[in-house]
């Protein structure tokens, strides 16, 4: 699947917006539907996967039942409810007994489909140095090809993520479906114009208020010497930490700590309180620096959507997704960086109606639109299934 937009007519975003407005077609009937997962990690990709998805759906209608687990899926006596199983990020060779024996055995028995989501690379020589996670992933070359073709059905974010892993693995095209990151309105959309335009209107008068929001994986917080995806970022930070605020939320590169005292540093925390700690956070400009690798180049542009559901303009690297996305927002050098921000800034009237427009663009991004984007690899119908097979 290929990012695409085209412009939309600049009109006044919807107000009103409850959830289920845009209600699936494939769960018209009342007839209970029971669907089954296991997320493996806890943090936003399990919820973007996962669990929003199961949280909408439950929320909408009462005939629809999900059961989400953290830990082995082993509840024998909805097995044969099940229109399907979703397993997510499995990567370890410990849980494969359990995946063959238990729930491929079920599905066998009960006629459900299993579904293998994945949202990252997590095969560890791809992963680079400086990521903190990489040695959890060690048994991924091995582990993830066995729950791949195990399932009938392996869910991705993007078109680069499906195309390295059947490459990688030899896994036929066809078997991948891409579902990109979409974000649920309720816990994301935070637009408000008066609060945007008292803040644009503040600019003249304070230092502009730059946010660099990421995971400690971004960072060489091992201080391996590798480098990190600020390497392109420091000397320009060092050079502007006085012209700008300077704050990071999540990860610190090591190579900033000699001006540690001049930036605000904002730990991480429980992902339900991120869009929460986002807004306090003030913040004018987002900017996503990342490092050229096969990891990044098959990551989401989920920190572009994340800003504009919350009307704030985003800068980030000129890869993958985000390239695809919005190449007009994408940087490749600090220099080039530097020249955009300017500009954003100089022009207040400019920066309110970019992001009037790119939250307008959020309304091909909410989840709330896109629960039959997911129903099709959750409860096909047969027509897809033989297209599919």
């Amino acid at each position: 699947m290929t990012y695409q937009f085209i412009q939309p007519p600049l009109e006044a975003p919807a107000r009103s917006h409850p959830i289920g407005q845009s209600r699936p077609s494939r769960l018209q009937s009342d007839q209970r539907v029971f669907f089954g997962s296991t997320h493996i990690d806890n943090g936003g990709c399990s919820y973007y996967r996962i669990l929003f998805i199961s949280q909408l759906l439950s929320q909408i209608y009462d005939h629809v039942f999900c059961c989400d687990a953290r830990l082995r899926f082993t509840a024998a006596e909805l097995f044969p409810l099940l229109s399907s199983y979703r397993l997510q990020r499995a990567c370890s060779l410990r849980d494969l007994p359990w995946f063959h024996d238990v729930i491929l055995t079920a599905k066998r028995r009960h006629g459900f489909s299993v579904i293998y989501e994945i949202d990252d690379v997590l095969v560890r020589d791809d992963i680079p140095l400086y990521n903190c996670y990489r040695d959890i992933f060690q048994e991924g070359a091995e582990a993830i090809p066995a729950y791949m073709n195990g399932s009938d059905v392996i869910t991705v974010t993007c078109d680069q993520l499906a195309d390295y892993y059947s490459t990688k693995f030899g896994i036929p095209r066809s078997k991948f479906h891409v579902i990109p990151n979409y974000l649920p309105r309720y816990f994301f959309d935070s637009y408000d114009e008066a609060v945007i335009l008292d803040r644009i209107r503040g600019q003249k008068m304070r230092r502009p208020r730059l946010c660099f929001s990421c995971g400690p994986s971004h960072v060489d917080v091992r201080r391996t010497g590798a480098g990190d995806d600020f390497d392109g970022m420091v000397d320009w930070i060092v050079e502007n930490r006085k012209r700008y605020q300077f704050i990071f939320h999540g990860g610190f590169p090591p190579t900033l700590e000699s001006i540690a005292d001049d930036v605000i540093r904002i730990p991480a925390g429980p992902f339900l309180d991120y869009p929460r700690v986002r807004r306090s956070i003030r913040a004018d400009l987002f900017i996503q620096p990342l490092r050229r690798s096969v990891f990044n180049e098959c990551k989401s542009p989920i920190k572009l959507l994340e800003s504009w559901a919350e009307g704030t303009p985003a800068f980030v690297q000129n890869l993958g997704t985000y390239r695809q996305l919005a190449p007009e927002a994408c940087f490749d050098t600090s220099d080039t960086l530097d020249r955009q921000i300017d500009a954003l800034f100089a022009d207040t009237d400019a920066q309110f109606e970019l992001i009037r427009r790119n939250y307008i663009r959020m309304n091909d991004f909410w989840l709330d639109n896109h629960l039959d984007d997911w129903l099709a690899v959750m409860m096909p119908t047969e027509k897809e299934l033989g297209i599919r097979n």
